[in-house]
């Protein structure tokens, strides 16, 4: 297990991270979610000792690796970067084996054996890394992340130069791999699709915090705050007068009223919250439509999502709420 524990960083006396604390368990994959920028790959630097001076601890089992008597420890870490970091002068036998130096000529030999096949990259081994593609490459990277049989493996964006349909093959194949070893897995990206998908629990951070660190469906589901809820899935802003009409709480100060895009629709049935329709754009599997809610001039324009345009642009348009679709979270 992983566990990371009031960490904190500053760089020029410039804070970047503040109190972070959340811990990875064996066969766990957790994605720290986030802007670029955020520090996500200083969390992962830190873990692998690349980045030593921090504050708070990191642990791996009962050892803290943050104290200077284990610092050079074998942290059983593998690194996976974003651009690979392979050596180009180097060939795909030669970059997994640079990673086994604790071994003898034969047992180097056998592993990397082992590695090549089982990442099915058996038939490159005498390429050199420029005559790959993107997902031999990453293939390569993870074997030599992997060729010391780590029990921690850090990702940094590992899907980002991959084309869609090779970053889903990939993605299902790396979470089989993590898995079937049991590894706790750190996957930093700024992707929310991506998170959603692979992760077991995610982690929001944002201005120098961890807003939110839970379970995959319950932080989707249950957002505390308007940043998470905005960040993880396509949110509208709506008036909070409209929420206490309906019967429902909401504080002025403290608290926004959202509904999600694909809550919203649009009808010719008359009601109180009619809109003007903006703008409507067919974006495939379905019509993404920008509207004004007309009898609140300060509010921002919507965003909705409907698989169908079955009202009539000409007449009276209005927007469909109901108390079930509205959610109140915290600014």
């Amino acid at each position: 297990m992983v566990s990371v524990n009031n960490f904190s960083i500053a760089f020029n006396e410039t804070s970047i991270l503040e109190d972070i604390s959340f811990d990875v368990n064996a066969g766990e994959i957790v994605t720290l979610l986030g802007q670029s920028g955020c520090g996500k790959t200083t969390i992962l630097r830190s873990i692998a000792g690349l980045q030593r001076e921090h504050g708070g601890n990191i642990c791996i089992g009962d050892i803290c690796v943050s104290s200077k008597e284990v610092y050079k420890k074998n942290r059983e870490v593998g690194y996976i970067f974003q651009d690979y970091a392979l050596f180009p002068h180097l060939n795909v036998e030669e970059n997994i084996v640079f990673a086994l130096d604790k071994l003898s000529k034969k047992e180097k030999k056998q592993r990397v054996d082992e590695l090549l096949e089982q990442f099915d990259i058996l038939s490159h081994r005498k390429k050199q890394i420029h005559q790959l593609s993107g997902g031999q490459q990453q293939r390569v990277a993870i074997a030599r992340a992997m060729a010391n049989k780590p029990k921690i493996l850090l990702l940094d964006e590992p899907f980002a130069n991959l084309d869609s349909q090779l970053r889903y093959k990939t993605k299902v194949w790396l979470k089989n791999l993590i898995k079937k070893h049991k590894l706790s897995a750190i996957l930093v990206t700024h992707d929310k699709k991506e998170a959603l998908t692979i992760s077991d629990k995610i982690g929001i951070i944002h201005n120098k915090q961890l807003l939110q660190f839970n379970k995959t469906s319950e932080i989707y589901n249950n957002p505390t705050n308007y940043y998470t809820a905005n960040f993880l899935s396509e949110i509208n802003t709506i008036p909070n007068e409209i929420s206490k009409g309906l019967g429902i709480e909401v504080n002025n100060d403290t608290q926004v009223s959202v509904i999600s895009v694909n809550d919203c629709k649009i009808t010719n049935e008359e009601n109180n919250f009619e809109i003007d329709i903006l703008d409507i754009s067919f974006c495939g599997e379905y019509y993404e439509i920008v509207a004004k809610l007309k009898n609140y001039p300060d509010s921002s324009n919507l965003i909705i999502h409907q698989k169908n345009i079955d009202f009539d642009e000409s007449q009276k348009n209005c927007l469909q709420i109901t108390k079930n679709n509205i959610k109140i979270i915290f600014k």
